[in-house]
């Protein structure tokens, strides 16, 4: 049996905000028509990375959470929370 060393978002929290930042993350990808390994390239991580974002694997440091934001122009509230500003 081989086990992950990655330790998985161990909270309903993490859960949730994992959940919506590949939400917010595959939407902007879409709207600019990228490939995924391009937008992992935007945001400055490794592919794998991305597909871990993607399906829940990841446990992205502040520091990840916040170039991804930067890079995608994507208010870290929007990315983390799925809500954008106008929405509150």
């Amino acid at each position: 049996m081989v086990t992950s060393k990655r330790k998985k978002p161990d909270t309903d929290l993490g859960t949730m905000i994992l959940r919506n930042m590949a939400m917010v993350m595959e939407r902007e990808r879409e709207k600019r028509g990228l490939a995924k390994k391009d937008m992992a390239r935007l945001c400055e991580i490794t592919n794998p990375y991305y597909f871990g974002i993607l399906n829940g694997t990841a446990n992205p440091s502040l520091q990840v959470i916040t170039r991804i934001s930067t890079n995608l122009k994507v208010p870290l509230q929007e990315l983390m929370m799925g809500v954008k500003s106008s929405d509150i």
